[in-house]
């Protein structure tokens, strides 16, 4: 399926939106790209011609512009978005450059294995919707949020019990559909840039998350998903590092518990969260890990760049 979000959510990188910004944007355009696309038929390619659609059904579309210039956005910020012509080519070509700090290489590295652990563990072989991916990470960093961090004692003040070292990097907020990452949303769709991971569609009906609310997909390791994976795997489920090896305990612990759900009982499962339950919509659930991993806490690190710079 097309990788969307690759162009939509870089366009706005260079006006450096907060998270609540960039998440009404996402909001915006998710409602005008999914208005646009349904008046036409599937493209075929993503090139030139999708990039052209961009310009002239999407971007330039009022409600889109009026979001953006809400954010104090001049008219010369956004005359691109204005005259249809924002540089999607340009977008893909910046998206691909390896620029990557520690925390991200490992972020990815467990996206990864949490894709291929769930695989493994489930009945249909593969992760079975965006919606369900988006829960999974947060109900990971739940809890890890739950695990006493007894080293931390001290230095770093906090509620959030090992969450304080380690865990996914993200940000989670209260949607319509539960907890959501635009964070998790934008790496997953870099792996899939990279062709590490699949989305093949698997139902038609969505889930009503961002970017399935027409079609449901699933998410599987690509062939060099598999293949990257295999190559630290082990490190992983062997590594020295307390944060690490914490880390990977939580997400296989969450995997064994709901992989077998069908999609109602887990809807179910998120929904009875006492935290989401008593946030408001757009409210902050969940912040991830302020401590920074070192470079000498990571044993891999020198193979797991190279993996990715290959990719």
């Amino acid at each position: 399926m097309p990788n969307e979000w690759k162009v939509l959510e870089r366009a706005v990188d260079r006006f450096e939106l907060d998270p609540e910004q960039r998440q009404e944007y996402v909001r915006t355009i998710t409602e005008v790209y999914g208005e646009a696309m349904a008046t036409r038929s599937e493209f075929e390619e993503f090139g030139e011609e999708y990039y052209s659609f961009l310009n002239r059904e999407v971007f330039s579309d009022d409600r889109v512009i009026s979001t953006l210039s809400s954010f104090g956005l001049s008219e010369e910020q956004l005359a691109a978005f204005h005259d249809g012509t924002v540089a999607s080519d340009e977008l893909v070509k910046t998206w691909n450059e390896l620029r990557f700090r520690i925390d991200e290489l490992i972020d990815f590295a467990m996206l990864l294995k949490l894709v291929k652990d769930y695989g493994d563990r489930s009945d249909t072989g593969m992760i079975e919707s965006r919606y369900r991916l988006q829960k999974l990470v947060y109900l990971v960093n739940r809890r890890i949020a739950q695990q006493d961090d007894y080293a931390a004692i001290g230095e770093l003040e906090g509620d959030l019990g090992m969450l304080d070292r380690t865990g996914y990097r993200y940000r989670f907020t209260k949607r319509s559909s539960g907890p959501f990452s635009s964070d998790v949303y934008e790496d997953k769709n870099r792996l899939f840039a990279w062709q590490l991971i699949e989305e093949p569609v698997i139902g038609q009906k969505g889930t009503g998350e961002v970017g399935e609310h027409e079609r449901r997909y699933g998410v599987e390791l690509a062939p060099a998903g598999e293949i990257m994976v295999n190559e630290f795997y082990d490190r992983i489920e062997h590594a020295d590092s307390m944060m690490l090896s914490s880390w990977n305990y939580a997400q296989q612990t969450v995997i064994d518990e709901i992989a077998h759900m069908t999609h109602d009982d887990f809807v179910q499962y998120i929904s009875e969260g006492d935290r989401l339950q008593k946030a408001s919509t757009g409210a902050e659930l969940l912040v991830g890990p302020r401590r920074k991993f070192k470079a000498n806490e990571i044993e891999f690190l020198d193979e797991l760049t190279g993996e990715f710079a290959h990719a």
